[in-house]
């Protein structure tokens, strides 16, 4: 064998060797690219506290109806990061609905006079359409009695406001109270107003006499939320044709003889002062009385007699 031909088969040999570490190396370089690891990952989702927000009281101002309730309505917008089913579902919408100078404030003591707690709020219109959705509106009412504490400019209360305050807590029992600046708050205005006795009635009066220490009562009773005094006025008694003058018939705050009755009604409305209060709870009603007498002037005919008597509430600040 030539020296040519071993060094070719030498060379042969060793490009064999080559190829196959250039496969092997190929091969495994290919391998490591390939292999691969899983990595769990993990979280555990959180309860987010429930917002409450545009907090709003109607109507507003508010005008307490005479000697009943009114209706106040509060409505709301309530967040829930989690789903606002955790809260409309799951949880509890409340208010309390206060005047703003009360003791404790929002922990008031129930009082028809200055607190109402207890309001519960729902859902309104399907707001809240699912687990997916955050937010939805809610709605509640109470009523306040036509005693409640005014706050208008002319009430012994003018530098205060009612407040609507309204909590939400979801399934977690997570909280959150929203006073929404003006939008939850209003004015509850004054209202005057009177119930008196339908009848006076003095019964059966001769002419050329009075009726002595004989008073006929009638009863006025505030059914606003503002102290009164009384504005008076009547017309003359008549029958047939034939009248008694307005000017025989007086009256006073307390039980007196004819001749000693303070006040001589008259065709013109007449203030007095009797100062009535506002009644402090919806059993207990706030009254007063005036007392009224006749006199039948001499040669009077025969004949029964009516007339009318007006009476006036009048704001007493």
């Amino acid at each position: 064998m030539s020296t040519t031909s071993s060094l070719i088969k030498s060379y042969a040999a060793a490009a064999i060797l080559l190829a196959g570490f250039l496969i092997a190396s190929t091969i495994l370089l290919n391998s490591v690219f390939a292999d691969s690891n899983d990595s769990v990952t993990s979280v555990s989702v959180g309860n987010a506290r429930p917002s409450v927000s545009a907090t709003a009281i109607s109507p507003d101002p508010i005008t307490p109806n005479e000697n009943t309730t009114t209706s106040v309505t509060i409505t709301a917008t309530i967040s829930d990061g989690n789903g606002c089913d955790t809260v409309f579902t799951d949880g509890t919408i409340t208010a309390v609905f206060y005047r703003s100078g009360v003791t404790a404030t929002s922990s008031c003591t129930a009082d028809d006079l200055n607190c109402y707690r207890n309001i519960t709020l729902v859902e309104v219109n399907n707001t809240c359409t699912g687990s997916s959705d955050t937010a939805g509106d809610a709605v509640g009412t109470t009523s306040v009695w036509y005693f409640v504490d005014a706050t208008d400019a002319s009430s012994t209360y003018s530098a205060q406001n009612w407040v609507a305050l309204v909590t939400a807590t979801d399934s977690q029992s997570s909280s959150s109270l929203q006073i929404d600046g003006a939008s939850s708050t209003v004015e509850i205005n004054t209202t005057t107003a009177l119930n008196v006795t339908a009848t006076i009635n003095y019964g059966s009066v001769a002419a050329n006499d009075n009726t002595g220490a004989t008073n006929q009562v009638a009863t006025t009773t505030n059914t606003g939320n503002g102290a009164i005094d009384l504005e008076i006025s009547g017309a003359n008694l008549v029958s047939s044709g034939n009248s008694i003058d307005v000017g025989q018939q007086k009256y006073a705050s307390s039980t007196l003889t004819y001749a000693s009755l303070t006040y001589t009604l008259s065709t013109s409305p007449t203030v007095r002062e009797w100062n009535i209060g506002v009644a402090t709870a919806s059993t207990t009603a706030s009254a007063s009385s005036t007392f009224w007498g006749l006199a039948v002037p001499n040669g009077q005919a025969n004949g029964s007699y009516t007339g009318t008597t007006t009476f006036t509430a009048v704001f007493s600040p």
